[in-house]
């Protein structure tokens, strides 16, 4: 079957519906949600498929989304396109970025289509945290605490242990200071430096959680008005219905211009509901 975009959205929707049932238990949908999918899907269109067939797009539309959330992470520094959605760079540029990800040359002249359906779909499935300790992330990994006491020489005087980043200014140095006048036990030494160490990783967790916060729906639905999405307007509805999720707030108030805005708003709408 050759697959367009009205029944690539229909399919999409259909997946979404079964994994809020429940009928995903693993990184794939179980029997009963493959079956709704193809009954109401034939319903729909009179096109019968296997479930091989609906296997097959649900790899192919979670590879899309793992590549367009790769290319996302790289479009810190490129310029953007706020009319088609997709980022403008050279052919140089993205004949680079092809060869680092694979599968996002559908992405040169436009967005990937269904993502709101498709985080749905996936949700947790597709984990692209980096393994190592990073304050600035989201989803930080605090290293374990090891015990320093061997590398500390207890002929020396006083003593400096630097660590780095702190959240607050990752080029500034946390100098802890000890203080040695009698020759502290190791012991003793190593559960203070540990402590300062506890102390910095429940300040980057801090850090981390402001950070997620982010912009309040109340924000951001202001600045909704603000660019000439009045009340009852289709612009005004389609934002009450995407900035209840946190990356959609963000990316809105990414953009420039209230005009921009304004637009940006009025393609997600004909995009959803197909005007």
């Amino acid at each position: 079957m050759a697959w367009n975009d009205e029944h690539t959205a229909l399919v999409c929707k259909l997946f979404a519906e079964q994994v809020r049932k429940g009928n995903r238990p693993n990184t794939h949908l179980n029997n009963v949600g493959y079956t709704e999918v193809n009954e109401r899907f034939f319903q729909c269109t009179d096109i019968m498929l296997k479930k091989s067939q609906l296997k097959n797009k649900w790899d192919k539309l979670k590879a899309d989304l793992g590549a367009w959330r790769k290319l996302m992470r790289k479009q810190t520094g490129t310029g953007w396109n706020w009319d088609k959605g997709t980022i403008n760079m050279d052919a140089e540029w993205w004949k680079k970025t092809k060869n680092d990800i694979p599968g996002i040359g559908k992405f040169k002249n436009r967005p990937l289509q269904n993502e709101d359906e498709m985080n749905v779909m996936f949700g947790s499935i597709i984990n692209e945290e980096i393994d190592h300790w990073n304050p600035m992330s989201s989803n930080p990994i605090i290293p374990p605490k090891n015990d320093m006491s061997a590398d500390i020489d207890s002929d020396n005087g006083d003593e400096v242990l630097e660590v780095s980043p702190t959240p607050g200014n990752a080029k500034r140095k946390a100098h802890i200071i000890l203080e040695k006048p009698n020759k502290k036990p190791k012991s003793t030494t190593a559960l203070v430096i540990q402590e300062h160490i506890s102390k910095i990783s429940e300040s980057a967790q801090s850090f981390v959680s402001s950070r997620q916060a982010g912009i309040t729906i109340e924000q951001v639905m202001e600045h909704v008005i603000a660019c000439g999405a009045d009340l009852g307007s289709d612009e005004h509805f389609v934002a009450s219905e995407l900035f209840v999720k946190k990356e959609q707030r963000e990316m809105f108030m990414t953009i420039p211009t209230n005009e921009a805005r304004f637009n940006w708003l009025k393609r997600k709408y004909d995009m959803i509901f197909g005007k």
